[in-house]
C-alpha cells in the first residue's frame, strides 16, 4: 500500500516540482508584472480594479490588497509652486496598502473613524479605486483616495451587490458581540471584531489554523449539501447543490491561498462522487490540486498560508494511520482519530513553524482534537441563528446570547490551552 502511494506518477511529479521550486532550481516568472512608460518609484497616482478583499495586517493600522492596474501617474514641477501630473496608461498587479480609517469607514462600530478628508468607500473586491500615494518598496501605500466605483456591467453588479452583503453581515455579527466577531472571522474572513487576546491564545494554543478559513469551513457549507442531496435521493441534482454551495461560500468569503486548496480538492471530491468513485485516494487528490493551483496562482507558492495548508494535510494523509494505530491501544477509538489527524498535521508543519515564525506550540496537538469539534457545533449552530434571525428579526437578540455563551466556552478553554 505504501509502495503504491509513493509510486503514484502524480505524487512523484509533485515531489520533484517542490524539490525544483523550493530549492529555486526553477524561478516562477511574475505574470503580471508593473508595466508603464512612469517608473514605478515614481508613481503618485493609480487606477484600478481590486482584486482582492482587503486583509488587515498585524499591526492593525493597514489593509493589504491586489489591484489590478488601468493608469499611473506621477507630479511634474514646474519650477513654480504649482505642479501638473503626467498620467500613462499601466498594466500589471500591485500590492496596495490602505489606512485602516479608510477601509473601515462604514464599518459597524467605526462608523466615525478619523478619515482625515482622505475618501470615504466601500473597499471591496471588484472596485475600481483612484487613489493617491507612495511606492514603497513594491508595493504602494495609500494616503488618499480620489473616488471610487464599482463598474455598471453584469460582473460590476454583482460585485457590488457581495460587498453589501458583506458589509450587512458584519452589522450583524456586531450586533452579537464578541460572540458574533469569531464567527464573522470564521464565516468571512474578516478579524475586525475578534478580540486581540482571543486571537493570541488562539496562536498560543496552536490553532491559528481555525481562524484561517480552510478546507474545515468549506467541507461544512460542502456536507450540509451534502445531507440535503442525499435526502432529494438525486445524484443530479446533489451534484449541483454541492458545487453551488461551495462555490457561494468561496465567492462571499474571498479565494485566500489555503481556500482555493479547499475549492480545488472539494470541486475534484463532488467529480469523483458523481463519477460513482466513493472512495478516491486522497493524496492523489491532494497532489494533483497542488499541481492545478501551481499553474492557476504560481504567485501564492511561497505564501504561508499556502504553503502550512498542502503539508498539514499531506501529514494527515501519509502518517494519519500510523499515529491511529498507535493511539488506539490505549486511547478510546471515537478520540483516537481527531487525535491521530492533529499529530500527524502538527508535527508535518512544525519545521516550518520553526523557520518562519520561530516557534512551535505542541499543546495544538490535543487542543485542535478539543476545539475543533466545539468550532464545528458553533459555526453550525450560528449558521442556524442567523438564517432564523433574517427571517425573524424579533430573535436577532436572543440569537446573539446563545451564540455569547458558546463563544465564551470556547474563549475559556482556549485561553486554558494557551496558557499550558
Amino acid at each position: 500500500m505504501v509502495k503504491e502511494r509513493f509510486c503514484n506518477p502524480v505524487f512523484i511529479a509533485v515531489f520533484i516540482l517542490i524539490i525544483l521550486l523550493y530549492s529555486k532550481a526553477v524561478k516562477i516568472k511574475d505574470r503580471y508584472p508593473y508595466c508603464s512608460i512612469i517608473p514605478q518609484k515614481d508613481v503618485v497616482y493609480l487606477k484600478g480594479k481590486l482584486l482582492s478583499t482587503p486583509v488587515k495586517s498585524s499591526s492593525g493600522k493597514t489593509y493589504s490588497a491586489v489591484l489590478s492596474l488601468h493608469s499611473v501617474g506621477k507630479e511634474l514641477h514646474t519650477g513654480t509652486s504649482s505642479s501638473s501630473l503626467m498620467q500613462s496608461e499601466g498594466s500589471g498587479k500591485i500590492n496596495i496598502l490602505i489606512p485602516a480609517e479608510m477601509v473601515e469607514a462604514f464599518y459597524p462600530g467605526k462608523l466615525f473613524s478619523p478619515a482625515k478628508r482622505k475618501g470615504a468607500f466601500l473597499w471591496e473586491a471588484g472596485g475600481v479605486y483612484t487613489v493617491k500615494g507612495k511606492a514603497v518598496s513594491n508595493q504602494f501605500l495609500v494616503n488618499e483616495c480620489k473616488n471610487a466605483y464599482f463598474p455598471e456591467n453584469a460582473y460590476g453588479k454583482i460585485d457590488f451587490f457581495r460587498a453589501l452583503c458583506r458589509l450587512q453581515f458584519k452589522r450583524l455579527m456586531y450586533s452579537w458581540g464578541n460572540g458574533g466577531g469569531l464567527l464573522l472571522a470564521l464565516l468571512s474572513g474578516s478579524k475586525e471584531y475578534t478580540e486581540p487576546s482571543v486571537t493570541e491564545a488562539f496562536k498560543k494554543s496552536g490553532l491559528s489554523h481555525i481562524l484561517a478559513l480552510s478546507g474545515m469551513h468549506l467541507s461544512m457549507f460542502s456536507g450540509i449539501a451534502m445531507f440535503i442531496g442525499k435526502k432529494i435521493k438525486r445524484k443530479k441534482l446533489s451534484f449541483i447543490i454541492r458545487t453551488v454551495a461551495v462555490i457561494l461560500f468561496v465567492w462571499f468569503a474571498g479565494f485566500s491561498p489555503s481556500l482555493l486548496r479547499a475549492f480545488i480538492c472539494n470541486f475534484l471530491l463532488i467529480l469523483s462522487s458523481l463519477s460513482d468513485n466513493e472512495n478516491p485516494d486522497m493524496l492523489s487528490i491532494l497532489c494533483f490540486s497542488f499541481l492545478l493551483q501551481t499553474i492557476i496562482t504560481p504567485d501564492s507558492l511561497f505564501n504561508i498560508g499556502f504553503i502550512l495548508s498542502y503539508t498539514a494535510l499531506a501529514g494527515i494523509l501519509i502518517f494519519n494511520r500510523l499515529f491511529t494505530r498507535i493511539y488506539v491501544r490505549f486511547l478510546p477509538s471515537y478520540f483516537t482519530m481527531s487525535l491521530s489527524s492533529s499529530t500527524a498535521a502538527q508535527i508535518f508543519t512544525a519545521p516550518i513553524s520553526l523557520k518562519v515564525f520561530g516557534s512551535f506550540y505542541p499543546i495544538g496537538i490535543i487542543a485542535t482534537s478539543i476545539i475543533s469539534p466545539l468550532i464545528t457545533f458553533f459555526i453550525y449552530s450560528g449558521l442556524a441563528l442567523i438564517i432564523l434571525s433574517l427571517v425573524f428579526p424579533f430573535i436577532s437578540t436572543a440569537s446573539g446570547f446563545f451564540v455569547n455563551i458558546q463563544y465564551n466556552v470556547i474563549k475559556l478553554l482556549v485561553g486554558f490551552f494557551a496558557k499550558l
